[in-house]
């Protein structure tokens, strides 16, 4: 992945759409947690699914907007983001079997948050769920909680921008891992509050946040923590393999984190001797030469 700018800051508009369009996915899937009384059943789900999405790709298209302004408006500025969406793409569309947990879709969103921040996460996550969806199924109305899960992953890698190159990829590696089981919690989300049942697994409403909360892990670790722990494996090994290279190529090979030093006293006289000094110099070269031949005289 060379070729590209790397785009080392997006600006604070980009983080808070970023944050707006995450926010609003999560309240959209996490509605059977916040409200357990008046969450959609499956017919509400597949009427106002479509509505949702259209949504979330408006948002997508201001996020992109956001960081394209941020970043200086270079033509540029959105290639890593389009390249690793079309990677995406390609892995889940060849080699992503979806058997016994074994995917390999998640490793590039997470490397995209660690390498480009939030909103290049968040981006690059929702839009590879979008678009390789598009080409490898039917979209259905799971599609924008799908979309809300890959842009989580993203974000939790963006807890990494501002670690040194190499040790963000040490640090990507077991932070894969949670990444698989945070994915999985909230795909579960997308089907279990339309399941019934009376065992404490069983989602029921009426129940507090944190109540329905301890049901949905519950009914994680009995149903599919274990595929979703072969996720996070699967993502790790990835970003094991892949994740060094990746990060380079998205932060640039001059990428530090950002620090600021206050400025010393000794700092601030050698920063007054210079302008002294400039000025001096600046009054020499304004002499015009009559004044020069006078000053010779004299």
């Amino acid at each position: 992945m060379k070729g590209w700018t790397p785009v080392t800051g997006t600006g604070r508009a980009a983080t808070a759409v970023a944050v707006l369009w995450l926010a609003g996915g999560l309240v959209w899937t996490g509605w059977p947690v916040w409200d357990s009384v008046g969450a959609p059943d499956a017919s509400q789900v597949r009427a106002e699914a479509p509505w949702v999405l259209g949504a979330q790709v408006a948002g997508l298209g201001l996020l992109a907007s956001a960081m394209w302004r941020g970043a200086g408006r270079r033509p540029d500025a959105l290639a890593a983001v389009t390249a690793l969406v079309a990677g995406d793409c390609v892995l889940r569309t060849l080699f992503n079997p979806g058997t016994a947990g074994v995917e390999v879709v998640h490793a590039l969103p997470l490397l995209a948050g660690a390498g480009l921040g939030l909103a290049g996460g968040v981006l690059t996550g929702a839009s590879a769920a979008l678009c390789s969806t598009m080409l490898a199924s039917t979209p259905a109305e799971t599609l924008p909680s799908q979309c809300v899960a890959w842009a989580a992953v993203g974000a939790l890698g963006a807890v990494l921008r501002a670690v040194p190159t190499v040790t963000a990829w040490l640090l990507a590696v077991p932070l894969a891992v949670g990444a698989g089981v945070l994915s999985g919690v909230l795909l579960n989300l997308i089907g279990w509050a339309q399941m019934s049942g009376s065992t404490t697994e069983h989602y029921v409403p009426g129940l507090p946040a944190g109540e329905v909360l301890t049901r949905l892990w519950s009914y994680t670790v009995e149903t599919s923590l274990a595929l979703d722990t072969v996720r996070g494996l699967t993502t790790a090994f990835l970003v094991a393999v892949l994740g060094l290279p990746v990060l380079r190529a998205l932060r640039g090979p001059t990428h530090r984190p950002t620090t600021y030093r206050p400025a010393t006293d000794h700092a601030l006289r050698a920063a007054v001797r210079r302008r002294e000094d400039s000025s001096r110099i600046d009054a020499l070269w304004a002499v015009t030469p009559t004044e020069q031949e006078k000053t010779c005289r004299s």
